[in-house]
């Protein structure tokens, strides 16, 4: 039996928001959520927030592939998103690209 995300890219991005600029973010990316959704290739988008400390953000998304995300990226680079998502970070954003270990997909 396949494992759901055997051959998906799962990626993780942790964001530390502005205090001052929480619930702008919130109403951005809420507004935002339904096409990070539908975008082609993605097939899981959530946004988690840490209940003792909100500015805490994790986008988790789920990928049929490591270019349907590139591609994605590209769009709200693009699209200029990613620059009114940086207004409201207190830091860098990590990435984190996941994939899962199954028989045939060990790591190197």
């Amino acid at each position: 039996m396949k494992h759901a995300l055997e051959d998906r890219l799962v990626m993780l991005a942790e964001l530390s928001i502005k205090p001052d600029k929480l619930e702008e973010f919130f109403d951005y990316t809420v507004s935002n959520l339904s096409i990070c959704r539908a975008y082609p290739g993605n097939l899981a988008f959530d946004i988690l927030i840490d209940d003792g400390c909100p500015e805490r953000v994790i986008f988790y998304e789920v990928w049929e592939s490591h270019q349907a995300q590139q591609t994605y990226m590209a769009w709200r680079i693009q699209a200029g998103d990613l620059i009114k998502l940086m207004t409201y970070l207190a830091d860098t954003p990590k990435f984190t690209p996941l994939r899962s270990i199954t028989d045939g997909n060990r790591p190197a």
